[in-house]
């Protein structure tokens, strides 16, 4: 089994330039539920959610990590979110702190002692593995 990181199509890449929040939904038994999310997009083309660890939808994406990516009126993608932890987060920390300083996280040492101590939490949307 390989970590290799699926990049989200470039045109839906394009269509988040200017936006300041996707829509996110998420499934639970039984519904759907859709909300908008601060994001950053970094590489390899990938979005990055900042969220209270023990969100509703944080809870949902650790449980099933499916999530429909949407543009309001653009395009949508769906994806896998997964939480990004150790070296990962500290390579794209800077990213993080520079999109989301009004959130608490104004530098890389508050941003790792946000996450550390379990009140927020990153996730990393990529594409969803191909079928088959």
């Amino acid at each position: 089994m390989t970590d290799t990181v699926r990049p989200l199509p470039a045109a839906f890449l394009d269509a988040l330039q200017g936006q300041e929040e996707v829509l996110v939904s998420s499934r639970e038994p039984g519904r759907t539920g859709t909300v908008p999310v601060w994001f950053a997009v970094g590489p390899p083309g990938v979005v990055y959610l900042f969220v209270e660890s023990y969100s509703k939808k944080a809870v949902r994406w650790r449980r099933d990590p499916w999530v429909r990516l949407h543009v309001r009126g653009g395009p949508t993608v769906e994806g896998l979110a997964r939480v990004v932890e150790g070296e990962g987060l500290a390579a794209v920390a800077p990213l993080i702190v520079e999109r989301w300083d009004m959130a608490g996280a104004t530098t890389v040492e508050a941003l790792h002692r946000m996450v550390d101590g379990g009140g927020r939490v990153v996730m990393r949307v990529e594409a969803a593995a191909p079928p088959g």
